[in-house]
């Protein structure tokens, strides 16, 4: 990294929780409008705070108060969206506009990702976010199998019915996951971390893209919203909250269930098993002839720490 006299603030907060060391850690890099920094640099700095995701948030310019550009990092490559990194720096965003012009009840922004303009909204009474999310949901015509289960997962045997074809859907390029549903909540807890999972054979045009095996219960449907209980594992890591993953599912089960013109209410909680419980709640608004017309991700956030990076 070459040497610059920048010094830029950071924050990091957990997202889908309203309590400290739950959630989804997430570091957030403010950066003034003079900064130079490269994307090469950004990568370097995600890859050092070595968290699932790192944001940098580039200050408006052009007179929008409200329109920030946002980077989203993993450590090892850029996103061009994730959930928990847009409603997490959604949060912290918005909440702090709100308190510098004393604004009350809900706060309305737009953050432009690499996948597009992704329009916001903050409560400031629930301290919550939403984002209507960026989505091209594609079902491949590839499913996974339970030989293809079982070689990941071999303590789900006895769970994993003989015929078990499992879908794998994209909520955009680039993101895409395998729905593994489950009986229980007894087989959600047997669910390992394993290898990393290559999927060939892909739609063409979505091949290019990262893969993560998204477990999930069905546990209720209360009130029109239906309950999920979920568990994300990408290879030897487990991820306690994944919006984009999240999303897909709910996208997905509203393209098997929903009706023209009918909004289906998702409460998805995640992390349970490693002990940072995440709530996530994702509603879909379906096409009024056919598809799916918007999705909308929301959570809340809460400040962990704050400091400054050296450059």
């Amino acid at each position: 990294m070459s040497p610059t006299s920048e010094n830029l603030e950071f924050a990091i907060v957990d997202v889908f929780t309203d309590k400290r060391y739950e959630g989804n850690p997430l570091a957030i890099v403010r950066l003034p409008a003079s900064s130079k920094l490269t994307q090469e640099q950004k990568q370097n700095i995600a890859r050092e705070f070595n968290l699932s995701e790192t944001t940098f948030l580039h200050e408006p310019t052009g007179g929008e108060s409200c329109v920030w550009t946002v980077d989203i990092f993993m450590t090892q490559a850029e996103l061009p969206f994730a959930g928990h990194p847009t409603i997490g720096t959604a949060c912290l965003a918005l909440s702090e506009a709100a308190e510098k012009d004393n604004a009350e009840g809900i706060v309305r922004g737009t953050f432009n990702l690499k996948a597009g303009p992704v329009q916001l909204q903050y409560d400031t009474a629930s301290k919550t976010a939403k984002a209507a999310i960026p989505h091209d949901v594609h079902v491949h015509k590839r499913v996974w199998t339970r030989d293809e289960l079982l070689a990941q997962q071999p303590a789900l045997a006895e769970f994993a019915g003989d015929n078990q074809k499992i879908p794998i859907v994209s909520i955009v390029k680039g993101m895409t996951f395998v729905l593994i549903e489950l009986e229980s909540l007894d087989a959600l807890q047997k669910v390992q971390l394993t290898t990393t999972v290559t999927v060939d054979g892909l739609d063409q045009g979505w091949n290019e893209t990262f893969v993560g095996t998204y477990f999930y219960v069905q546990t209720s449907n209360s009130g029109g919203v239906r309950q999920l209980r979920t568990r994300m594992i990408e290879g030897s890591l487990e991820d306690p909250a994944t919006g984009s993953a999240a999303s897909d599912l709910a996208a997905y089960l509203s393209l098997l269930d929903g009706k023209p013109g009918q909004t289906l209410e998702f409460a998805i909680t995640q992390g349970v098993e490693m002990g940072r419980r995440s709530e996530i709640a994702v509603s879909v608004l379906m096409g009024t002839e056919k598809g799916i017309e918007t999705i909308t991700l929301g959570g809340g956030a809460i400040p962990v720490m704050e400091g400054r990076l050296r450059m």
